[in-house]
């Protein structure tokens, strides 16, 4: 009888993934000297993609990057103490908090970019353009599938 072990659960590998990107965005970003997490980074680069000048609601924050709504207050509070976001009370609503990229803010995503798309380069690297065409789309169906899992919870 065989002594093969069963191969690593996909959910494990994914998990896996997710926390070595994490690991190499955060190097990367440390080693070019920039002051902020791979948490705060990706909420800087989603407001930067959000139409110009756009306010983003902290709730639409916590729906993009997937996390509780104390995490993303704590990652708002510590980029608005450094300056690179405003928050301020929507006008709308004054129990919702509205998230702007301020000009200091929208300078550090363009220095770090660099970083994060040399992270994103060794992610893809041994992958083939058409391999990486086909785990982004098994990854979205796989990502859908678990939104509905837990949103239907």
């Amino acid at each position: 009888m065989s002594a093969v072990a069963d191969p690593p659960e996909l959910g494990r590998m994914i998990a896996c993934c997710g926390h070595l990107v994490k690991q190499c965005g955060d190097n990367r970003l440390r080693q070019a000297g920039y002051d902020v997490t791979p948490p705060q980074s990706h909420l800087l680069m989603y407001l930067s993609r959000c139409r110009a000048g756009r306010e983003v609601s902290q709730r639409e924050l916590e729906r993009e990057l997937r996390l509780k709504p104390s995490t993303v207050n704590g990652i708002v509070g510590r980029l608005e103490e450094k300056g690179y976001i405003a928050r301020r009370a929507s006008l709308q609503d004054g129990r919702f908090r509205m998230v702007s990229l301020t000009e200091l803010g929208r300078s550090k995503v363009v220095e770090f970019r660099s970083a994060m798309e040399e992270t994103e380069r060794h992610v893809a690297g041994p992958l083939s353009p058409a391999e990486q065409e086909l785990l982004h789309g098994l990854l979205a169906r796989i990502i859908a599938n678990l939104e509905n899992e837990v949103n239907e919870s």
